[in-house]
């Protein structure tokens, strides 16, 4: 008798169980009473497979199909019980090759404690508070959005110099992650502009996904060109995977935010999904988990560009990460590497509308977009090569960007296409 088949039906079961006693882990931002009592945790897994298959597609299937082992299953328990925990979910962070779990202790008072203890266990790479993170957009959404909006009104596409860099790049073929709140596919201005979507944070009870925070960052990158409505983005033609780690704060609002475990879920996607760019338009502190995936993704080559906060904004982190280009409107305590445009940028918001917005948020999709127009031209370029072109003694993100950077030049159809450190220049 041929035991195999009973075997791997046994084993087949045991794993579908295993997967199907997590809370799924899109539910994270359910419970606000709960985050000041919940805790990450990572540790090594040997047997999580961070390579991907032969499968074109593979880098777009769903999260819960990348399963825990038995093994790290049977850790993430035995330490829950050994130390008195609740287990909330697990999830294995496949670009690190570490397990993640969400742990949540009975009271808060018993948080740094159960910190402490655990962060005596040499099996444990690294152990952390959940962090909550804010999307750096100011003001609110008007009660009568602009409806009937002109390229006109688009005053930082004018600053820029957006349209002669058209001519001759819009980003085309550049992989951009956009990790924010959910997008408004179906705007106008945004239908067939983003080739990847992905919710990974709680879902609403309407199940509506198309938030302002997100929609308006992607009308700034991608809205489409010469479409005969709304506006133009930098980069319209450039591939954005829209990842939502963030949600509204209440319905229909701009202020959105986002938890250590849904952005760690987004960075890990953005890094699967082979992204050039990884527009971040949030703040808050200091995290390690976060940290260890941005670390990742710079040393693939992929460039992380960050919203600095305002004066009266709390956090920092990421943009204040060794590698990661800050990006301020000019009003920002903390040091803003580059200065771009972000004071009454018109963009699209859900329901077909328009509206004016104002923020750091909005100042970082000018500097992403800017940087695929540069990719598409300079497909070798590395993010030394992007970041002397971007911060060389520039004030501001303006068409001095174009005109006074060393090796950079433009004219109605031309445009320097060596790096910023080479004294040749060509021209195409």
């Amino acid at each position: 008798m041929n035991i195999l088949p009973i075997v791997l039906g046994l084993w087949l079961m045991s794993t579908l169980g295993g997967c199907a006693q997590n809370t799924a882990v899109y539910r994270l931002g359910d419970s606000p009473t709960a985050e000041d009592r919940r805790l990450l945790v990572t540790f090594a897994d040997q047997s999580i497979n961070r390579s991907l298959s032969a499968n074109p597609q593979d880098g777009y299937r769903a999260l819960d199909q990348y399963s825990n082992s038995g093994w790290s299953r049977h850790f993430a328990v035995e330490l829950a019980d050994r130390h008195h925990l609740q287990m909330i979910t697990q999830w294995p962070v496949t670009e690190l090759g570490l397990s993640c779990v969400v742990y949540e202790v009975s009271d808060q008072a018993r948080l740094k404690q159960a910190i402490r203890d655990l962060e005596n266990d040499s099996e444990l790479v690294s152990v952390q508070r959940m962090n909550n993170f804010k999307v750096l957009a100011e003001g609110s959404v008007s009660a009568q959005s602009q409806k009937d909006p002109y390229l006109s009104l688009q005053s930082s596409y004018r600053s820029l110099g957006i349209s002669s860099l058209h001519a001759i790049a819009t980003g085309r073929g550049v992989r951009i992650a956009l990790i924010d709140s959910g997008v408004d596919v179906a705007h106008p201005d945004l239908q067939g502009q983003i080739k990847f979507s992905q919710n990974l944070a709680t879902e609403p009870a309407d199940h509506n996904l198309a938030d302002v925070h997100g929609t308006a960052v992607a009308g700034v990158l991608v809205a489409k060109l010469d479409n005969g409505i709304g506006i133009a983005g930098i980069a319209p033609h450039a591939e954005v995977f829209a990842l939502r780690a963030c949600w509204p704060n209440q319905p229909g609002a701009l202020a959105a935010q986002c938890n250590s475990f849904t952005l760690a879920l987004a960075l890990n996607q953005a890094i699967r999904l082979d992204s050039q760019i990884i527009n971040l338009s949030i703040s808050g502190p200091d995290d390690p988990l976060l940290s260890l995936l941005i670390d990742r993704a710079l040393l693939k080559g992929i460039i992380v560009i960050a919203a600095v906060p305002s004066k009266d904004q709390s956090g920092g982190f990421p943009a204040n990460m060794e590698g990661v280009i800050a990006v301020g409107r000019g009003v920002e305590n903390h040091s803003a590497q580059i200065i771009a445009p972000g004071q009454d940028i018109l963009t699209t918001v859900p329901h077909q509308a328009y509206d004016f917005m104002t923020g750091s948020s909005f100042a970082t999709p000018h500097v992403a977009g800017i940087t695929a127009l540069l990719l598409q031209l300079h497909p070798d370029w590395k993010i030394a090569d992007i970041r002397r072109l971007l911060a060389d003694g520039l004030e501001q993100v303006s068409p001095h960007l174009l005109d006074e950077t060393d090796g950079f030049r433009t004219g109605s159809t031309t445009l320097a296409v060596c790096p910023p450190s080479q004294d040749d220049c060509k021209r195409r």
